[in-house]
C-alpha cells in the first residue's frame, strides 16, 4: 500500500520529466549542441526537484493522515495504518532520489550509453537486497523501504560522480540559487501542511467519515501555496521549462 502511494509521486517527479526530456536531449546531442543539451539537463533536474522535494516533505510529515484517509476503512485497522504509514514515511525520504535516478539515467541514454545505467541499476539492486536480507530478522518488514531509499541515494551519488567525472553534466551557477529557493518554498509549505494537519486532526481521525475530503482540501491548498511561492521567487515559470 505504501509503495502504491509513493509511486504516484515518482511517476510525476521522475518518470514524466525523464520521458519528456529524453527525445529532445538525444536530438541536441546528436546535432552536437552540447551547451543547449546541458541546459536542458539542468532544467530537467531542477524541475524534478521542484516536484519531488515538496512531495517528499508531505509524505514524511503526513504519512499517517494520508494512509488513514486513503485506506482507513473496513478491515484496514488502525494498526494497519500505523505500519503502512511507517513504510510510507521511509519511502518519502527517497522520493527526490528515486526521481533523480530516472533523470540521471537519461543523460546516458541520450548518448546511446545503456551499459552504465545497467551497471548502476544492478549495483543499487544488490545493495538493496543485501541490506534487506541482512537486517530483516532484527528490524522486520520496515527494512525494505529503508533499504530501498538508502540504496537509491547511493545510486544517485554514484551517478552524479560519474556524470561530473566524464563531463556529461555541468552544473550551471544559477542552478544552486534556484535550488535554495525550492528548499525555502518547501520549508514554508511543510510548516503550513504540518499546522493544517494538526488543526484538522479531529476531522482526519480514523472514525471521521469525511477525512478524505479534508485531506484533499489541505493538499490542494498547500500545493497551490507552494507553487505560488515558487512563482514569486521566480522558480516556477512554465516558459523556462519548455524544451524549445
Amino acid at each position: 500500500y505504501a509503495d502504491r502511494v509513493y509511486q504516484i509521486n515518482l511517476a510525476i517527479a521522475g518518470i514524466a520529466v525523464s520521458t519528456v526530456s529524453l527525445p529532445i536531449l538525444s536530438k541536441l546531442i546528436k546535432n552536437k549542441k552540447i551547451n543547449l543539451a546541458n541546459k536542458i539537463q539542468n532544467k530537467s533536474l531542477e524541475l524534478s526537484l521542484l516536484l519531488s522535494l515538496p512531495a517528499s516533505a508531505a509524505l514524511i510529515i503526513g504519512s499517517d493522515e494520508i494512509v488513514n484517509a486513503l485506506f482507513g476503512y473496513g478491515s484496514f485497522t488502525e494498526n494497519d495504518i500505523e505500519q503502512t504509514s511507517l513504510a510510507l514515511r521511509y519511502f518519502g525520504f527517497g522520493i527526490p532520489a528515486f526521481a533523480a535516478l530516472k533523470i540521471f539515467a537519461n543523460f546516458f541514454f541520450a548518448r546511446d550509453n545503456t551499459l552504465t545505467p545497467f551497471k548502476v541499476s544492478t549495483f543499487v539492486v544488490i545493495i538493496n537486497i543485501a541490506i534487506s536480507v541482512l537486517f530483516f530478522r532484527q528490524i522486520g518488514f520496515i527494512i525494505i523501504p529503508i533499504a530501498t531509499t538508502f540504496s537509491t541515494w547511493i545510486g544517485v551519488i554514484y551517478y552524479l560522480f560519474l556524470l561530473l567525472k566524464i563531463g556529461y553534466l555541468k552544473i550551471e551557477p544559477t542552478f544552486f540559487n534556484r535550488f535554495l529557493k525550492i528548499v525555502f518554498s518547501t520549508f514554508i509549505m511543510s510548516y503550513i501542511f504540518y499546522y493544517s494537519l494538526n488543526y484538522f486532526a479531529k476531522n482526519l481521525s480514523y472514525s471521521s467519515d469525511y477525512k478524505i475530503l479534508y485531506l484533499l482540501f489541505i493538499v490542494i491548498f498547500v500545493a497551490l501555496l507552494y507553487f505560488l511561492i515558487c512563482y514569486f521567487l521566480k522558480v516556477f515559470n512554465l516558459r523556462s521549462f519548455k524544451t524549445n
